[in-house]
């Protein structure tokens, strides 16, 4: 269908591969050799280049969603009872 816009779908970089890409960069690295190099589009190195220069920091900006309802107490324990029995149900969790 023309005109039909295709929708990608983009993994983001994790932690560990921001800090690849600024340190390869830093070292003089183009952005087309660092992308090559993870496997990650030439668009998403220069990104997180862009981000660095402009902000000084290469973290995750932390996101205006939805608050966590759980504490890692809860999801300490709920982890613990889903390896003890697999069978269980979340309405089970909520119970206990």
């Amino acid at each position: 269908m023309p005109g039909k816009r295709v929708r990608r779908h983009f993994s983001q970089l994790s932690e560990f591969e921001r800090g690849l890409i600024i340190k390869m960069k830093t070292a003089g690295w183009s952005t087309r050799r660092v992308a090559g190099q993870l496997d990650r589009s030439e668009c998403a190195v220069r990104n997180c280049w862009e981000q660095r220069t402009r902000e000084g920091t290469h973290a995750l900006k932390t996101g205006s969603g939805a608050t966590k309802k759980t504490t890692r107490r809860d999801e300490r324990r709920i982890v613990r009872q889903a390896l003890v029995d697999p069978t269980v149900t979340r309405s089970t969790y909520k119970q206990t």
